[in-house]
């Protein structure tokens, strides 16, 4: 089964970690697929979970996830 959820990428950092920003909430230690666009084309990578914070975004409440890189498959 594949649930589309539009999150945007605020910023990769060191140690394999992403942190995006959704509409909705992420559980610690949820693993999904997460499907990266860019110039180069579409790059399906594996992550988990680490943290899941509220914030508020332009007056809605966002989404702040730091995910753990774990694959990356074409």
């Amino acid at each position: 089964m594949r649930v589309g959820r539009d999150v945007s990428v605020a910023n990769a950092q060191a140690g394999g970690e992403l942190a995006v920003e959704s509409d909705v909430p992420g559980m610690v230690d949820e693993e999904f697929t997460l499907g990266l666009v860019g110039p180069e084309g579409r790059i399906d990578v594996r992550v988990k979970v680490i943290d899941s914070n509220p914030q508020i975004v332009d007056g809605l409440v966002r989404h702040r996830l730091r995910l753990l890189m774990l694959d990356t498959a074409r």
